[in-house]
C-alpha cells in the first residue's frame, strides 16, 4: 500500500485541476450504474458503451468483420433538412479501421441525450463550484483556529511568546518569569461578526451537491430549512429530477430499436439501481394522485346526487 501523507491529501483540495479530475472520475464511476442492458453482444461491453456515451455524448454501432462494435468518432458529412449530420467518421487502430459510415444505412448513431451534450459539461460545472466551496470551507476552518493575534515590540519578547505558544501546543503548562513579557506583548482579539460563515459555507456546498445529484436523477435534499422534510416535500422533488435521465433513456431506446431492426439483435435497456427506484417511486406517486383524484370525483358526484334528490 502506498504511504499516505497529509500533503498528498491536501493536494486534492488545493490543486483545483487535480481535484476536478478526481471528482469527474468518481462521478462517472457512479453514473456507470445508471442503465442496465440485456442482449448486448460480447464485443460491446456495457461499461465501455456508457463511458463513450456519457463522456463524448454519442457513439456509433456498426458491424466490423461480422461483429458489432460501439465506436467513437466524429460527426460529419452533409446535413439533412433538420441540420442533422449524415455521416460518422471512425478511426480505430485496434480494429485497423478508418472509415466514413452513412448514419442509418450501415450503422446506428446512439445519442447520450438529444443534443449529444454528454455528462462532462454538467459534471465539470458542478465540480468547479464544489471545489471552490470546499477550498473556502477549508480556509475558514483553518482561520477559525485563530482566536487572537499576539504582537511583540522586539525580538526578545517575540522569542518568549513563541516559546510560550509552543509549550501550550505541546500540552505543557509553562511559567512566564519576566515582567517585560507582560509589558511588551499585546493581544488582538479576532472579530466574531462572521461566526455563521462556516455554517453558511456548509449549506452552500450541500445546495451544490443536491442540485448536482438532482440533475443526474438522484434524490437529494435541496431544501435548506433545518427542520426535517415532510413526505410530500420529498416526493415533490421526484418530478424535478427525472426529465434529463428520461431523455437519456429515450435516446438509448430509440437507437437500440433501430439497431435491433437493422441487425436482428434483441437489445433492451432499462434504468438500474437507485435510478430505477426513483422511477418506480414516481410511477407510484402518479397512481396515488390518480386514485385521490378519482375518489374526490366520486365524492363530488355523490354530493351532487344527494343535493338533487333532496
Amino acid at each position: 500500500m502506498k504511504d499516505l501523507a497529509y500533503m498528498d491529501g491536501k493536494s486534492y483540495v488545493k490543486d483545483k485541476d487535480k481535484a476536478l479530475k478526481t471528482f469527474t472520475g468518481y462521478t462517472l464511476d457512479k453514473t456507470q450504474m445508471m442503465f442496465t442492458y440485456e442482449g448486448l453482444p460480447e464485443t460491446i461491453p456495457c461499461e465501455e458503451l456508457e463511458k463513450i456515451l456519457q463522456s463524448k455524448g454519442h457513439c456509433l454501432i456498426a458491424e466490423v468483420d461480422g461483429k458489432l462494435y460501439a465506436l467513437s468518432g466524429t460527426l460529419g458529412g452533409e446535413v439533412d433538412a433538420y441540420n442533422r449530420p449524415t455521416q460518422y467518421v471512425v478511426a480505430n487502430v485496434a480494429l485497423k479501421l478508418s472509415k466514413t459510415f452513412d448514419i442509418g444505412k450501415d450503422c446506428v448513431l446512439v445519442k447520450n441525450d438529444f443534443n449529444m451534450v454528454g455528462l462532462l459539461p454538467l459534471i465539470t460545472k458542478y465540480g468547479a463550484l464544489l471545489i471552490d466551496g470546499e477550498i473556502s470551507l477549508n480556509v475558514a476552518t483553518i482561520i477559525s483556529r485563530i482566536s487572537m493575534l499576539i504582537s511583540a515590540p522586539d525580538d526578545k519578547t517575540k522569542a518568549s511568546a513563541d516559546i510560550f505558544i509552543q509549550k501550550i501546543l505541546d500540552g505543557d503548562i509553562t511559567v512566564i518569569g519576566e515582567n517585560a513579557f507582560f509589558d511588551g506583548v499585546k493581544l488582538q482579539t479576532m472579530g466574531v461578526a462572521n461566526t455563521n460563515y462556516i455554517t453558511q459555507l456548509i449549506e452552500l456546498i450541500q445546495y451544490y451537491k443536491a442540485s448536482f445529484l438532482n440533475e443526474l436523477g438522484l434524490q437529494a435534499n435541496y431544501n435548506m430549512k433545518r427542520e426535517r422534510l415532510t413526505v410530500g416535500e420529498v416526493l415533490a422533488n421526484i418530478d424535478n429530477i427525472l426529465p434529463f435521465v428520461e431523455n437519456m433513456k429515450h435516446e438509448r431506446e430509440k437507437a437500440f430499436s433501430q439497431l435491433n431492426e437493422m441487425f436482428g439483435t434483441s437489445i433492451t435497456v432499462d434504468y438500474n439501481g437507485v435510478w430505477k427506484t426513483n422511477q418506480e417511486h414516481s410511477e407510484q406517486e402518479e397512481l396515488l394522485a390518480d386514485s385521490d383524484n378519482l375518489e374526490d370525483g366520486e365524492k363530488d358526484n355523490e354530493e351532487d346526487s344527494g343535493n338533487t334528490n333532496s
